[in-house]
């Protein structure tokens, strides 16, 4: 008859309750900020001057995701944008959530009128050219149409301006950019995935109507709570940011799968460094138990 040692019980139990905790997600980690259970608030962010020109925070991981994403394997070719447009366009609104955030904050809420206006000079044209210059300086080509239409506004139709949503978003006495419950829900649905992030993000505003004012304005909202995600933690977000703007950009009323979306590169290290630990805690207690069983002693 066979016994098993203490010690062995011993180092089994503490490989395999290490293997478990390995084993955690971890975008639980992304989870934002405690705040009050009524509101959730964003730090008001200094606006860029003039001077800097084009007021956008550009990480090396934007030009990763966007190569990856617009170019592909036929550089050359024509742009896709089911493919390229909404990576572009989460990686720039994270880039400029900062300003868009802190315009909203600094200057006061637009009324309706102000949507029946001609669009006027915004921040995207004063970026196009310099984030292409960007681009173009890490080897990436973005391929137009034609010399008149440039890929970010008029192929992804990706407009840089300032945001307004009073309905959810509102500046406090403190003058802090703050959200009500709607937000506060949108920050949480949005951790799990793209498809219960696009039912809360339209839950922003509920207006229906169809006049040209009310739609622009609706869409701002859409708009300020993917930016407001984004500004809050693009580590977390940004995934699910690119596929709700994937379904609204192609006009879909479902996530669609299968095709590239923006990831942050602390989301990439933190999955392999998580899977890498996970295969060694398994393969060290294959190995001690394999050896402990070799040599247990023998008793009749």
């Amino acid at each position: 008859m066979r016994t098993t040692p203490p010690l062995l019980l011993t180092l089994f139990s503490f490989l395999t309750l290490l293997t478990l905790l390995t084993a955690t997600d971890p975008l639980q980690s992304f989870h934002p900020n405690p705040s009050p259970p009524a509101v959730t608030t964003i730090p008001a962010f200094p606006e860029q001057s003039d001077a800097s020109g084009c007021p956008l925070d550009l990480p090396t991981d934007l030009f990763t995701n966007v190569k990856s994403a617009c170019t592909g394997k036929h550089a050359s070719g024509p742009l896709r944008r089911s493919r390229c447009c909404p990576v572009l366009a989460a990686w720039l609104y994270s880039a400029y959530s900062a300003t868009a955030l802190g315009k909203t904050i600094k200057q006061p809420q637009q009324t309706a009128s102000y949507y029946d206006l001609p669009l006027l000079p915004n921040d995207s044209e004063t970026c196009t050219d310099s984030l292409e210059n960007r681009l173009r300086s890490n080897g990436i080509e973005l391929v137009r149409a034609n010399e008149s239409c440039d890929v970010v506004y008029c192929e992804c139709g990706i407009r840089l301006h300032q945001l307004t949503c009073p309905e959810t978003f509102s500046v406090d006495s403190a003058g802090d950019l703050v959200g009500n419950y709607v937000v506060k829900k949108l920050e949480k649905d949005c951790l799990g995935g793209c498809s219960e992030c696009l039912k809360t993000v339209r839950l922003l505003n509920t207006n229906k109507s169809e006049e040209r004012s009310s739609k622009m304005h609706k869409e701002d909202c859409e708009l300020m709570g993917l930016t407001w995600l984004l500004g809050k933690n693009r580590s977390a977000y940004i995934h699910t940011v690119s596929g709700v703007l994937r379904a609204t950009m192609m006009k879909t009323e479902s996530c669609t799968d299968g095709l590239p979306l923006a990831v942050d590169s602390t989301e990439i290290n933190a999955s392999y460094a998580s899977s890498s630990f996970l295969h060694l805690s398994l393969a060290v207690s294959a190995s001690l138990l394999l050896f402990f069983m070799l040599n247990l002693p023998q008793t009749i």
